[in-house]
């Protein structure tokens, strides 16, 4: 089975630059350096992904035919495409910028509905800080209302780089993600929910058929939703004059709306909005591990265990808005979450979350199930957390054996004073994970996100240096530039190590 990818935008704007990079292998520099030939009719490749056994269709549509996309009968060309990845030039004219996404988005309305768009207001590079603010205001005026829809705020230039690799990293994970893992599926199940309920919620009763339209859902996903929320009495079905109404019970009520309602505000948002303006604090300062939650079953959170004194808040807050649109994260709300997650997780017929994840742009969250405790620990998003989680899980393990009789009269009377031992030898345990994982990074015995995006741009470095000489090895070269994109959708961190010793033969043979 294969997935289907499509880039459109107006001529000039950068897509087939963005296609050749990171999809072809293609030397940055020197495509920047180069003006390329304009794209005619419609350019294709397949990226073959043999470790998931997918492939994926890359399309690349002429920019100044986007009159034949856009208006006539070829515009089926989007039919069953997994991803719009719309590229624009950040220095265009705002209201053609505006008329240009809103027609994409009414033919994906009308011909493919679940497919999701980005658009990548590409070249940040060359406009100011206060016109990438100018743009953040019309994205929310103009586009907020708009389902499956995110914008991304994207430049080629070495400042920027990275990130826009970390980008299309990420929009292939989402392009294949009922393909990557169960913690996903299981995601995807308690966020499709979350927005059900939600919907129910703000209408009181809720005619069963208007559901798909309203949410932009096949008819089969709502079906299987509401089959397994009435199942666990979170939601009631009522028959009136023929028609099926739905309206949470009070059972529903008190477990989504008191919990979910308060954490997952920012899910029910349907406009994303990421940019790469500059290098934040938290880029620069961000250690591999910050700091732990430790709960009951029950969600009851008896400790907080921190890599240095309310360094859980300053990072989830860092580049929150503060204008109001997103409400702040109760920290104390994350045990709570995570107990419901994992009650609800009875309906896949998983027995806990053990090895559950969720991961941000900004932090990564792990949980750990014991006998009696959950441990949701946060992280550093580009962390390579298999490569350490027994030894996380046997840390914690001997901890709860050590402070048995402490953890146990917690659960018991609420109170945490006599736990402090416990979280100062925590602590300390998780600077010294900090220092081991940092090391054993920087000696290559592992490899983690980070270092597999440095490993790209290093090997795009590598094709300046001899590409004069040596056809036959830069065409070795791409593909392995292919590859590591490859191993890091795979997370195949294994294969990763080996492009990195090619990498570094090929250096030592020809770099002077």
């Amino acid at each position: 089975m294969s997935k289907k990818i499509i880039f459109i935008g107006p001529s000039g704007a950068g897509k087939t630059t963005l296609r050749k990079i990171f999809f072809e292998g293609e030397n940055s520099n020197k495509l920047l350096e180069y003006t390329l030939e304009p794209t005619y009719g419609e350019e294709s490749l397949i990226l073959r992904l043999p470790g998931i056994n997918q492939d994926v269709g890359i399309f690349d549509l002429a920019g100044q035919e986007n009159e034949r996309w856009l208006d006539t009968d070829e515009k089926a060309i989007f039919y069953d495409s997994k991803l719009i990845l719309i590229v624009i030039d950040i220095t265009t004219n705002f209201d053609d910028i505006t008329a240009f996404i809103k027609k994409v988005i009414e033919i994906r309305n009308n011909l493919t509905p679940s497919t999701i768009i980005y658009v990548f207001l590409h070249k940040i590079d060359l406009v100011s800080q206060k016109r990438i603010r100018d743009y953040k205001s019309i994205i929310k005026s103009e586009f907020l209302k708009e389902k499956l829809l995110s914008f991304l705020f994207t430049s080629l230039k070495k400042k920027y780089f990275t990130k826009t690799f970390s980008y299309f990293i990420d929009i292939m994970k989402i392009c294949l993600h009922d393909l990557i893992s169960d913690e996903g599926l299981l995601f995807n199940i308690i966020d499709e929910s979350l927005k059900l309920i939600h919907q129910i919620d703000k209408e009181v009763v809720l005619p069963k058929e208007n559901l798909s339209e309203k949410l932009n859902r096949p008819k089969k996903l709502i079906n299987y939703l509401i089959e397994s929320l009435v199942r666990k009495k979170h939601i009631e079905v009522s028959n009136v004059e023929g028609k099926e109404l739905l309206s949470l019970t009070e059972k529903g009520k008190n477990i989504y709306k008191d919990i979910f309602q308060k954490f997952s505000s920012s899910i029910l948002t349907n406009v994303g909005e990421e940019s790469i303006i500059s290098e934040s604090s938290l880029d620069r300062k961000l250690p591999p591990f910050i700091g732990a939650f430790i709960a009951d079953k029950d969600g009851k959170n008896l400790s907080k265990l921190e890599l240095f004194e309310n360094a859980l808040e300053e990072f989830i807050s860092n580049n929150v808005p503060t204008d109001g649109s997103i409400v702040p994260v109760e920290l104390d709300l994350i045990p709570m979450f995570i107990s419901a997650l994992e009650k609800f997780s009875l309906e896949l017929n998983i027995q806990d979350l053990t090895g559950f994840s969720l991961k941000g742009t900004n932090l990564k969250m792990h949980v750990f199930g014991f006998e009696d405790y959950t441990v949701t620990i946060f992280m550093n998003p580009d962390v390579n957390i298999k490569a350490i989680e027994n030894k996380i899980n046997n840390c914690f393990k001997n901890l709860f054996d050590k402070y048995k009789t402490e953890f146990e009269k917690s659960v018991i009377t609420g109170q945490i004073d006599n736990l402090y031992p416990a979280m100062k030898e925590g602590r300390k345990w998780l600077s010294e994970l900090n220092d081991s994982y940092q090391s054993k990074v920087i000696n290559s015995e592992i490899f983690d996100n980070k270092q597999a995006k440095d490993l790209y741009s290093k090997i795009d470095g590598l094709y300046n240096e001899i590409s004069k000489q040596f056809s036959i090895t830069l065409e070795k070269i791409k593909k392995l530039k292919v590859s590591v994109m490859k191993s890091i959708l795979e997370n195949n961190f294994e294969e990763l190590k080996k492009i990195a010793k090619i990498a570094e033969e090929i250096r030592t043979k020809y770099s002077t």
